[in-house]
């Protein structure tokens, strides 16, 4: 705690004016919009389904009733950017302690624009229980490697070849978590 006539140390309080000043924002999905995500996670991963030609994992191929189930497992948040729909992120607790970053998924116009990073901070900040973050990403998509990287998160041994073009790999982050820290 705080005594008065302390100050607050700045680094303390960086991730919480970053958030404040940011032009992103999160809302809890809810099964009345089902549709809408769907229908965005269709559109964000087709490019890569075309690029891939990924017949056994790709998200384009979801069906509807899955997509449902996901979305009322772990946590599924619509992301915002200047209040217009951009994306979103579905995370769920593994195990006690490890937290999964199942799928973010930014439209391709709002791409490129720091939206997922300031997203993965939030997310981590707002789970502050959590010592262990996993996610999988496609290993030729360098873009989404060389960000997970620059977040702290470092690629594991655990690799899947889905099929000549496509490898998945999984990543963990378990130092420098963006948790709020307590005064």
């Amino acid at each position: 705690m705080v005594k008065s006539g302390e100050f607050i140390p700045y680094h303390i309080l960086e991730t919480l004016f970053e958030t404040i000043q940011s032009k992103i924002s999160l809302k809890k999905a809810t099964s009345k919009d089902a549709e809408e995500l769907f229908e965005l996670q269709k559109k964000v991963f087709m490019p890569l389904y075309k690029k891939y030609e990924d017949l056994e994992t790709s998200p384009v191929l979801q069906s509807f009733e899955r997509f449902n189930e996901r979305l009322q497992t772990g946590d599924f948040y619509k992301i915002f950017h200047e209040n217009t729909l951009v994306g979103s992120v579905h995370v769920y607790k593994k195990t006690p302690g490890v937290m999964r970053l199942h799928m973010i998924n930014i439209l391709e116009e709002f791409q490129g624009r720091g939206i997922a990073q300031q997203v993965m901070i939030r997310i981590e900040s707002m789970y502050p229980e959590i010592n262990s973050w996993e996610l999988d990403t496609i290993l030729e998509e360098e873009r989404n490697c060389y960000l997970y990287e620059k977040m702290g998160y470092v690629q594991t041994k655990d690799t899947v070849r889905i099929n000549d073009k496509m490898t998945i790999v999984q990543y963990t982050k378990q130092e420098g978590l963006n948790h709020l820290q307590s005064l």
